[in-house]
């Protein structure tokens, strides 16, 4: 907005409210906190006379003069950190230092305050947009040009951003990350662990791995316009997990040991804005991170155990390319890229499987191109309602093909289902809304299997899960929903874990959470998932298969440093495909404990119970005994630590 305009606007505003009538606000009304927040950051000392008066209401365009006061406010005080720190850029870096050290000591608080300042305006131009948002109508009736003044606040929010890159234009960070791992058998007979892995029957003293992880970050702003970032990794951890994702999630292994010590380029990164058809998009090229939904694009954890945080955040890694367009209401993303990137130790340690529990594939993803489409459909502080669509394509190169297999743990011998695949293509529509206190999601997907252009399974393949939120206190919330995911449902997602069967399908039912915090210190959280099989193919589970899934769990927090934690986890199985109907139990009980050694570093402990039984010898697979003992019972103990230190 031109400076003769916001004049013309604030006698327009002026006038308008000596004549207008028009209705008031509530006084519960969001927005009155949010000037509140406006007057505590300093942008604006109280309402259109000067004054702040939070138990009178307000009209609503009395609101929209204070909105416009706080932008010319705003404006004014980003120029005035503008022409200092140009100030500061135009001294000759063979300049020396001030030989008072006092001044030094001065300047040096100023760019601190400075830099507080920046951070302040960032959270103030948030503020004003969503209240500019909401008073639309009004600022428009009394003469301001909404369209312009949302583009003037977007260009001040850039301009925060971009005086932030100022202050320090290259950051360097790092991490540095120990886990310990031991297991021991209870009754001398194996087990299987959330990692997919056999126990194995030795002591503690027999199952001890220390992997190790040191990473380091270099990021910040090349220029003016150009951002970059790139992480090396080095340490034993990748090598010890066998790579960044679970996979295959139809296969176990014996009990994992240390690796050599691998060097790996995590991510490494440029992002810049491009003129493209007269609309500026953000581009991003080299080794990225990208991660969609559930259903569609997302990595799992590599162990359950010792989860270094590096790996908690269900992104992928692409070597290729990043588009992303911002219309407002509209945002849309292009990527494409190449995934199994290998190392000195490790094939390949980011490979994109599509699979299931009960499916896998003879070869990973290579080459994948896609579309993520998001439209804020309803927007505002109390309901909002946004559509997002997805699709991609992957292949696994030329000349090359996959088989896709199928196994159920009630049929443990893998049978082709298809073959001769060169590429998988994945749908999803998914839906996030929150209105009157629910918050709604709704994710669909499916995934095709084809051999270049023709379709070679295209059936029972797609997967819904439903939810509804509601909290009804600060403290007390419920979530019910339904979960069906089809038998030939296979995508490189994340979307649920069973006991140690990770990403269940050819299952649906119903699912309850209830979050309750009884006090500041004491968090209960209990979960239930009521499952059937879909009973749509032969060798499948039926009907007559049922499966409960039981989470339930305590947070304390002892101390300011020291949070305990007491987690229950059940899955009863009744197997009516089965004779006699056995009924398998899985329990595990786990005792954790996080410590906080201060503001950059953690330590976090776990001891595990892992008591597992077929209850019926020569009947049930072993997968189902939860050990490689058919029908039997298998029980152990996991110990394992963490600890985490960032710098």
């Amino acid at each position: 907005m031109k400076r003769w305009l916001i004049g013309v606007t604030g006698l327009s505003l002026t006038v308008g409210f000596a004549f207008a009538q028009m209705q008031d606000v509530p006084l519960g009304h969001w927005a009155y906190q949010s000037i509140e927040q406006l007057v505590q950051l300093g942008i604006i000392e109280g309402y259109p006379d000067g004054t702040f008066r939070p138990n009178r209401a307000l009209t609503r365009a009395e609101f929209a003069q204070a909105i416009a006061r706080a932008y010319r406010n705003i404006d004014e005080r980003l120029r005035a950190i503008d022409r200092r720190l140009q100030e500061l850029e135009a001294r000759p870096r063979d300049a020396q230092p001030p030989a008072n050290v006092d001044e030094l000591r001065r300047q040096i608080n100023e760019l601190r305050t400075q830099v507080q300042e920046l951070q302040k305006l960032n959270e103030a131009i948030q503020t004003l947009q969503r209240l500019a948002q909401t008073f639309q109508q009004e600022l428009a009736g009394l003469g301001v040009d909404v369209d312009s003044l949302k583009r003037d606040l977007a260009a001040l929010r850039g301009r925060v951003e971009a005086l932030e890159g100022k202050e320090e234009r290259v950051k360097v960070g790092g991490d540095l990350t120990f886990g310990a791992y031991a297991a021991h058998s209870l009754d001398g007979k194996d087990v299987f662990t959330f990692d997919r892995t056999r126990l194995g029957s030795g002591k503690f003293l027999e199952e001890i791995v220390v992997p190790h992880e040191l990473g380091l970050t270099v990021s910040g702003q090349i220029n003016e316009d150009v951002f970059g970032s790139a992480t090396f990794i080095l340490g034993n951890y990748l090598p010890y997990v066998k790579g960044a994702g679970r996979a295959p999630l139809t296969t176990f292994s014996g009990p994992l040991t240390i690796g050599e010590t691998d060097f790996v380029i995590w991510e490494a990164f440029v992002k810049a804005p491009v003129n493209l058809f007269g609309t500026k998009v953000d581009v991003t090229i080299g080794r990225y991170p990208i991660k969609i939904t559930p259903f569609t694009l997302q990595r799992t954890a590599p162990s359950y155990y010792v989860n270094f945080p590096r790996y908690a955040d269900g992104a992928y890694r692409l070597d290729g390319g990043m588009v992303n367009f911002n219309f407002d209401t509209f945002r849309l993303m292009l990527f494409a890229g190449q995934a199994n990137q290998s190392s000195s130790n490790l094939p390949v340690f980011n490979q994109v499987f599509f699979q299931n529990h009960n499916a896998t594939t003879s070869a990973s993803a290579e080459q994948i191109a896609g579309a993520r489409l998001e439209f804020d459909a309803v927007r505002g502080e109390n309901n909002n309602l946004t559509i997002g669509a997805t699709y991609f394509a992957a292949g696994i190169g030329a000349n090359q093909n996959f088989t896709f297999f199928q196994t159920t743990t009630l049929q443990p011998q893998p049978f082709v289902r298809a073959a001769n695949i060169d590429r998988v293509d994945v749908l999803g529509a998914d839906l996030k809304a929150k209105f009157a206190g629910f918050t709604v999601n709704v994710e669909y997907a499916q995934s095709n299997f084809l051999r270049d252009t023709t379709n070679v399974l295209d059936e029972d393949n797609w997967a819904l899960n439903a939810s509804v939120s509601y909290d009804f206190t600060e403290n007390l919330g419920l979530t019910a929903g339904y979960l069906e995911v089809r038998p030939y449902f296979a995508a490189p997602g994340a979307w649920g874990r069973v006991g140690y069967l990770y990403n269940p399908s050819d299952l649906r039912g119903f699912y309850a959470a209830v979050r309750y915090k009884a006090t500041d210190d004491l968090s209960i959280n209990l979960q239930g998932a009521f499952l059937e099989g879909t009973g749509r193919v032969a060798n499948g589970y039926s009907k007559n298969d049922e499966v409960t899934h039981v989470v339930a769990g305590v947070d304390y927090r002892l101390t300011e440093q020291l949070t305990l934690s007491l987690n229950y986890e059940g899955v009863f199985w009744k197997l009516g495909s089965l004779q006699g109907s056995p009924e398998p139990v899985w329990n595990y009980f786990t005792l954790g404990a996080s410590y906080s050694l201060g503001e950059n570093t953690a330590l976090n402990v776990l001891y595990q119970l892992l008591d597992t039984d077929g209850k019926r010898a020569g009947v049930v697979p072993a997968v189902f005994s939860g050990g490689p003992a058919a029908g039997r019972k298998n029980s152990g103990a996991v110990a394992a630590t963490t600890l985490s230190i960032k710098f």
